[in-house]
């Protein structure tokens, strides 16, 4: 039996489990709505964050079959070590081996909201042949261009949290100390990485920011933001411009590309450049701010009803 919970918000997934991988993680995954429905993959947002039921009711569930997963170190899934065999092609692989391991050999709808946007282009890249549809949302291509927005250029709005971050440290060049304090073995140094080069990125929107009061270290929270800055770090384990050099092996995939005008964590011209790439992909710019908005997800939902018409 499977069943879907139509009126409310969250819809409940039918099945969950896990996936065993050979090199020590588990990948923990969900599947919603119909069984025999069209599949959708999902990929969640991050690095370091986890899969939403909320992103599944964004789709008709009476018709799709939504399956996302909790990419490694992260949610429900499991590791022997949490940065080993962590990047970005081992979630690549993780997404293919998952729809291997549930026998799904038709042709996919992928979705990706923020990093998830990253990763669905780079399985749409290496898989093309397995997908009929992209919709992405707050897109993320991980450039220079774009990373240097987050590390640097967005003090020019937020001085103030800038001033503060380095005054806890006393140092002007942040994140290789903040960065420090986060893999550090002392709670009290964690703490501190947490509250705020940990949460900078959250206050990326907000017209009154401020820097939460922790008073103690959340094991799940710090291990996102390792992940988090392990990525970043390592340039997401990604080329330079990798997306759109390899753009033309998805061309001809519909794609439709949601993003708020003002959003302060991925700024919009990021899925500008992506549609320009793309000159078949539909672009809905939502006329809100912040990165992922109330208005955002009911524009998304509408624009995805459209897109996904027979």
């Amino acid at each position: 039996m499977w069943f879907f919970e139509i009126f409310k918000r969250n819809p409940i997934p039918y099945d969950e489990g896990l996936l065993k991988e050979s090199d020590g993680h588990k990948i923990y995954y969900y599947q919603y709505g119909n069984p025999k429905g069209k599949p959708i993959l999902s990929f969640h947002g991050g690095p370091g964050g986890s899969a939403k039921a909320k992103y599944a009711a964004l789709f008709d569930l009476k018709k799709y079959r939504f399956i996302s997963f909790d990419q490694r170190g992260c949610g429900k899934s499991t590791y022997q070590d949490l940065l080993e065999e962590n990047t970005s092609y081992n979630t690549v692989s993780d997404a293919k081996n998952l729809l291997d391991y549930l026998s799904i050999k038709e042709q996919v709808i992928l979705y990706g909201c923020s990093w998830g946007s990253t990763l669905a282009l780079l399985f749409a890249e290496k898989y093309p042949q397995k997908i009929s549809a992209i919709i992405l949302a707050a897109v993320f291509l991980a450039r220079k261009y774009d990373c240097d927005w987050v590390s640097s250029e967005s003090e020019r709005f937020y001085p103030d949290l800038w001033d503060t971050m380095r005054s806890k440290i006393k140092q002007n060049n942040i994140l290789p100390e903040y960065r420090r304090l986060l893999f550090s073995k002392r709670k009290s140094e964690n703490l501190k990485a947490l509250k705020y080069i940990g949460n900078y990125e959250y206050q990326l929107g907000s017209l009154n920011p401020e820097f939460p009061k922790l008073t103690k270290v959340d094991e799940k929270e710090l291990n996102s933001a390792r992940i988090y800055f392990y990525y970043e770090k390592n340039h997401y384990f990604m080329q330079e411009n990798q997306i759109l050099k390899n753009i033309n092996k998805i061309k001809n995939i519909k794609c439709l590309i949601i993003h708020n005008r003002l959003d302060f964590c991925c700024p919009v011209k990021q899925a500008w450049d992506l549609k320009k790439a793309l000159p078949k992909s539909k672009l809905k710019i939502v006329a809100d701010y912040g990165h992922i908005s109330k208005k955002m997800f009911q524009e998304t939902k509408k624009e995805i009803t459209e897109f996904l018409k027979d």
